[in-house]
């Protein structure tokens, strides 16, 4: 009789039994473990997202220290984070002489995974924020913020600590700056070139062109994900891939917007055959090569902040001044285009604002978030 012939199949059989009631076991425990836990650790979120949206507005990160578990590097590692960006917010808000008037934000969690020590909570964050400038206080713009969050949870003395918070941040965007810090350059009044017609001529309806820039926008309001103010439940077109966690999902959802809402028909550079997409869709340069090489769209002007924004001769009201809703604005980082945004608006001062995913926005004015170091390029989508 050949012993190795059953020996393979018999510890395989052993070593099945094993891993079945290892899992069996772990997964009860995990089970209990977040059963015992889960009105604790939501209390603790709930005061947390309360509070870390009252720090925006005060700039006191006294008020969420506790929350952190500042005895482990990862803890004081996520506190940080937090640190930099109400540091960026408040230069920003300055340089810009307007004043946040109101956050807040409430959250949804997708998944609570524990272990013996620690939980992992996999949420996200919908946050809806206020602002006027200062010369025109009476005015508030509001835009929205969504924020994916995977926090590890600790039980510390017989508290919850926050030791690790992991997440894109609309608001501290930039990846290849480790200081990130905003443009110079407090705005002059803008009016937008959608704002008030200067003719009779210019009073009477469009007609329709190629593209459909009211279709373009409404498209990139509905499906904003989980910024507030977006719509479709605070998620994305399930007809497309999401690209969170590959790349990011920007310039997907540009394409989309061009194509779905502004009425851009696909060809074989640019297209999504229902499960891929090609390199003109999804990644960011391929896209800007697309639309300026094709025709369909038109650089208005590439240059740091107060490049876009200041009277030049080629632009004597500025190129800011030139692009218009339905628009796109690319940023481009140590010579690399890695973002896109989608016009969506102008805020009480002509400012453009845009929609965005990965970090998902709606109506935030268009430099916030980024360095003073980002160049933008403006493109105008040929009608």
């Amino acid at each position: 009789m050949d012993t190795k012939k059953y020996l393979k199949p018999t510890l395989l059989l052993l070593a099945l039994i094993f891993l079945t009631y290892f899992s069996i076991s772990f997964f009860n425990k995990t089970i209990e473990t977040v059963a015992d836990n889960k009105e604790e650790i939501k209390t603790v979120l709930d005061e947390f997202f309360k509070k870390r949206g009252s720090v925006l507005l005060s700039g006191n990160l006294k008020e969420i220290e506790g929350f952190y578990d500042k005895s482990s590097t990862y803890g004081k590692w996520a506190l940080d984070h937090e640190r930099r960006r109400v540091e960026y917010v408040k230069g920003w808000s300055e340089k810009r002489n307007l004043k946040f008037t109101e956050a807040e934000s409430f959250y949804r969690i997708k998944s609570v995974k524990a272990g013996e020590n620690s939980v992992w909570v996999y949420l996200v964050e919908t946050m809806k924020m206020g602002y006027a400038y200062n010369i025109k206080s009476d005015i508030i713009n509001y835009m929205g913020l969504g924020i994916r969050h995977s926090v590890q949870l600790v039980k510390v003395d017989g508290e919850w600590l926050i030791r690790r918070d992991w997440y894109y941040d609309p608001l501290d965007e930039d990846s290849a700056y480790i200081d990130a810090a905003p443009a110079e350059g407090i705005m002059p009044e803008i009016a937008p070139t959608t704002s008030k017609p200067e003719s009779k001529e210019e009073a009477k309806p469009k007609k329709k062109g190629k593209y459909d820039r009211e279709g373009a926008v409404a498209y990139a309001d509905k499906y904003a994900g989980a910024a507030w103010g977006s719509g479709n439940n605070y998620e994305y077109n399930p007809k497309y891939r999401d690209y969170n966690g590959v790349g990011g999902d920007c310039t997907n959802f540009v394409s989309q917007v061009l194509h779905e809402g502004g009425g851009l028909p696909m060809d074989y550079v640019w297209n999504f055959n229902g499960k891929d997409s090609s390199t003109a869709w999804a990644q960011a340069p391929a896209l800007f090569n697309y639309l300026i090489y094709t025709g369909k769209g038109k650089l208005i002007a590439k240059g740091y902040y107060l490049d876009m924004v200041k009277p030049t001769e080629q632009h004597p009201k500025g190129a800011i001044r030139e692009i218009e809703k339905g628009d796109l604005i690319c940023y481009q980082e140590k010579g690399e285009i890695v973002h896109f945004g989608v016009v969506t608006g102008f805020d009480s001062m002509g400012i453009p604002v845009v929609n965005t995913h990965t970090s998902d926005r709606y109506h935030v004015p268009f430099d916030l978030g980024w360095d003073k170091r980002v160049i933008y390029r403006f493109i105008h989508i040929n009608d």
